[in-house]
């Protein structure tokens, strides 16, 4: 049974599993609690979870972020979400197209902000991720607002299109 919730520190014994996982894997922004700044997002924002019965598959983070939301922070997926196709819009991504929905919800009204590695590729896939959200820009479903460091780390910043995001969404869901 997949299902995608808000998570706290009730599930913390599923997200150090994923932590392990992660480890294994070699997603270094997400080997351990500490990696992933878990106590620092629910402080400043909630953590977002899709499980695969009782494991969670994927997780992002939201935080406060200029006049709004960062959204899919420190986002990970240990297996992709099936579609059908390819989708340039990154829907077989849990985090774009299952948590975006409750981050979007749980920023009440408020702009969402989603960053992307220029250059520090920690997991071997956020130079691909980087290069899909250029496209997403062409499709008008994020704005490209620059690049500025954050958290010592050289970004991308991309507004989301709401609005578009959710008529985007709504041919793959």
């Amino acid at each position: 049974m997949i299902e995608t919730r808000q998570i706290d520190n009730i599930d913390i014994h599923h997200v150090l599993t994923f932590a392990n996982e992660c480890y294994r894997k070699g997603y270094k922004n997400n080997v351990s609690i500490n990696a992933m700044k878990w106590e620092w997002c629910l402080d400043n924002g909630a953590w977002f979870a899709t499980f695969n019965n009782d494991s969670i598959v994927a997780i992002t983070g939201c935080h406060t972020f200029k006049d709004g939301y960062r959204a899919l922070f420190r986002g990970a997926q240990l297996s992709p979400r099936p579609v059908k196709g390819l989708s340039r819009y990154q829907m077989q991504s849990w985090g774009i197209s299952e948590h975006l929905p409750l981050q979007i919800k749980f920023s009440d009204g408020k702009p969402i902000y989603i960053t992307t590695n220029v250059s520090n590729d920690a997991s071997g896939r956020m130079n691909r991720i980087h290069k899909s959200f250029k496209v997403m820009a062409k499709g008008g479903m994020i704005d490209y607002l620059g690049d500025e460091e954050i958290f010592y780390t050289q970004q991308s910043v991309w507004k989301l299109n709401v609005k578009k995001y959710f008529e985007i969404r709504s041919r793959y869901v």
